[in-house]
């Protein structure tokens, strides 16, 4: 046995030599402290059977296997190392990924077709060949569809790739797979993670909450019909993703121009340098989900009387505000200013409805700048005992989040609030008020502003 090639939580990997068969081969041996775990040694176990049992081209061979102090296996040495080495070392031309995400894909549909879930599809579980051949490999968390010998409501597999209904805590299914690999094949396409936050439960949330970003904003150079198919496969809800692996590479080659070898498809543009938000926020804010917007400027000014120059006549009323969507200007009904904490009877309030919550947008009345409307509706809701922070948004924006404290998720009545400019040039800023519950204002939030790039400002 020669020298570690690999380490990870469960096992190290060595090159060895296979004495039986005179041939190079990696031996994965997993440590004392997990192997203690009677379910990890279940596991082991369920790994060999699963390995054994899928004989396909593109599913790294097991040659070995046992188990004594510890629990070992030996494999086919890969000598071209794994996707995730060959994306840090640079981008991926077409149809090199292409070639490589459709070998995957034929290894995962040969594992659901009998009856198998790998659970932890990602680059770095894809071998390479310096050849070009792939090989899906680590079904150490694999198990039977249908087994229940892992713990309900355990989430098993990698955050950056987990499916949103795995971390809600229902059983995950071939979907959920298929949800990992379209993360895996945006990541071979633009070159970044669909939700590349460090911190675990941001990106949980992310997966959970959050629209993933267009392609196309992180690598320009994607065809328009490639980002589309990358964001239907990467659907929240599992039925509107592609029924197999094999159909979704299908359906990104048809996407693809012609063939073009000189042309990178993974190269990712500069990230944007994001708004530097007033206070930070970790995953505990990140569970606030009404996002408000208010906006307005003084519409009316004092009006002096030719005979006193001290004398004002009565201030016009502010026009009603048209109320920004991530569809477009929406003209919304007309609303008492006081159904908003911190708005005051002067200002002028339009309101609509948006997937079930209530968005508001608000012109400032005289006296008043939206800037202070924006900041008024804030404290005020802080005053009532909601936890208000700052959420950062694609697109460069940011709101203000109210939640109950314990709210993580957004799950209950939240609200969020951010300045947006006017709806025509020369119009004056306004502040829409998203409320409601599940999200909704969060996503909303976060749709506005990747419709509206920068245009979504918190309330300092």
């Amino acid at each position: 046995m020669g020298p570690p090639i690999a380490r990870g939580g469960q096992a190290t990997v060595h090159r060895a030599t296979h004495v039986s068969l005179g041939r190079d081969a990696a031996i994965k041996i997993f440590h004392p402290h997990v192997w203690d775990d009677p379910a990890f040694r279940a596991r082991f176990r369920r790994e060999c059977e699963a390995l054994v049992a899928l004989e396909h081209p593109n599913v790294i061979p097991v040659l070995d296997a046992g188990e004594a102090d510890t629990g070992w296996i030996v494999m086919h040495l890969a000598t071209g190392g794994t996707l995730a080495d060959r994306l840090a070392a640079g981008p991926m031309h077409a149809d090199e990924a292409l070639d490589v995400l459709r070998q995957v894909a034929a290894a995962l549909d040969a594992a659901h077709a009998e009856g198998r879930l790998h659970r932890d599809v990602k680059p770095a579980n894809v071998l390479l060949e310096p050849h070009g051949h792939a090989w899906l490999a680590d079904f150490g968390v694999a198990r039977a569809v249908g087994n229940t010998t892992t713990v309900p409501g355990q989430m098993i597999g990698t955050a950056a790739y987990m499916a949103p209904e795995v971390i809600a805590g229902d059983r995950a299914r071939p979907s959920a797979d298929l949800y990992a690999f379209a993360c895996m094949a945006f990541e071979v396409l633009t070159g970044r993670r669909p939700f590349p936050d460090a911190e675990v439960g941001t990106v949980l949330f992310a997966h959970l909450e959050r629209t993933p970003p267009r392609a196309r904003s992180i690598n320009p150079a994607l065809p328009k019909r490639v980002e589309r198919v990358l964001s239907q496969s990467l659907s929240k809800d599992p039925r509107d993703r592609p029924r197999s692996a094999t159909a979704l590479v299908d359906a990104l080659a048809a996407a693809m121009p012609s063939p073009d070898a000189t042309r990178p498809y993974a190269q990712a543009a500069p990230a944007p340098a994001r708004r530097r938000v007033r206070r930070g926020m970790g995953i505990a804010a990140l569970g606030a989900a009404a996002a408000v917007l208010v906006g307005g400027s003084i519409a009316g000014y004092a009006l002096l009387s030719p005979g006193s120059p001290t004398a004002s006549a009565p201030a016009a009323q502010v026009p009603l505000p048209p109320i920004p969507t991530p569809g477009g200007e929406v003209t919304g009904r007309e609303a008492p200013a006081d159904v908003i904490p911190g708005s005051r009877a002067a200002d002028r309030v339009a309101a609509t409805t948006i997937d079930g919550a209530t968005a508001y947008a608000v012109n400032a009345g005289p006296g008043r700048s939206p800037e202070a409307v924006a900041t008024s509706i804030s404290s005020a809701l802080a005053d009532s005992g909601l936890l208000v922070d700052d959420l950062g948004l694609a697109g460069d924006g940011s709101v203000a989040i109210a939640r109950q404290v314990t709210d993580f998720l957004l799950r209950g009545d939240t609200w969020a609030v951010a300045q947006v400019p006017g709806a025509r040039a020369g119009d004056p800023d306004r502040v829409l008020v998203i409320r409601g519950t599940n999200g909704t204002p969060a996503r909303t939030a976060e749709e506005l502003s990747e419709a509206r790039p920068a245009s979504l400002i918190a309330p300092r």
